[in-house]
């Protein structure tokens, strides 16, 4: 128990105690095989929310495996750079993707599941040495968008490849936007959250080839309504996988 945390902050730890308890009960009474969660490979009646009762991951995270398979991605990628992932996404790839030889994960900041703190658009990190990058909801984080993408066009080895999802808002928006001017007081409103500093659209794709990639692209939406349902994911997302 984290006493400092529930002293400063009793309301928030309360709430938080009380959400945990009741995925617990939920991943026990609710289970079942009308969805798995291919993160924590629980298997149970529904997600709630669209979150996972057991592992708290949402459509996003479990579309990573989902992306991995579609696109063959589960082999000859014993080196992998993991751009800022979080728990969820750590613990799936060094739990099941098991012919990694060697899983980096890069963040500018120090957290528990990183061991490479680094700025993405400017690494000192060894050229042409990965066989597979992924940025999960990460880009439309960072201002210099294109020159992470060449940094890690830089990292990988010829023929690697880059998994690639950012939201796209609002839902169905065609053309990126942004504009340095507006302050980050108003991301939220104008860009959908606090820290997004663009609206990516469905033309994202577009920066990447910009770059050199060659693009290949998956839309859920276009996916069998029985696998999009099984696996907990949401229409309105998309995945691209680059080839350097």
């Amino acid at each position: 128990m984290n006493i400092f945390k529930m002293i400063t902050n009793p309301k928030a730890y309360v709430l938080k105690a009380k959400v945990r308890i009741i995925n617990k009960i939920r991943s026990v009474f609710f289970k079942g095989d009308k969805v798995l969660c291919d993160i924590c490979s629980w298997k149970g009646a529904r997600f709630f929310d669209g979150h996972c009762p057991k592992c708290n991951s949402l459509p996003r995270t479990r579309l990573i495996p989902f992306a991995l398979k579609h696109f063959k991605l589960t082999k000859n990628t014993s080196k992998v750079l993991h751009i800022a992932p979080n728990l969820n996404e750590y613990h799936y790839f060094k739990n099941n993707v098991t012919n990694i030889s060697n899983y980096d994960r890069l963040n500018i900041k120090q957290k528990p599941q990183i061991n490479i703190i680094q700025d993405l658009t400017n690494t000192s990190l060894d050229s042409l040495q990965y066989d597979l990058a992924v940025a999960w909801h990460v880009l439309e984080h960072i201002t210099e968008d294109v020159k992470a993408i060449s940094e890690v066009y830089r990292l990988l080895k010829p023929g690697g490849k880059f998994l690639v999802s950012v939201p796209i808002f609002p839902i169905g928006n065609f053309k990126t936007f942004e504009d340095a001017s507006i302050a980050y007081e108003d991301y939220e409103r104008i860009h959908g959250h606090y820290d997004h500093c663009r609206s990516c659209g469905l033309d994202y794709f577009q920066r990447f080839k910009s770059v050199g990639f060659q693009s290949d692209e998956l839309l859920i939406k276009d996916v069998n309504k029985k696998d999009i349902n099984f696996y907990g994911l949401r229409t309105d997302h998309v995945v691209w996988c680059f080839t350097k």
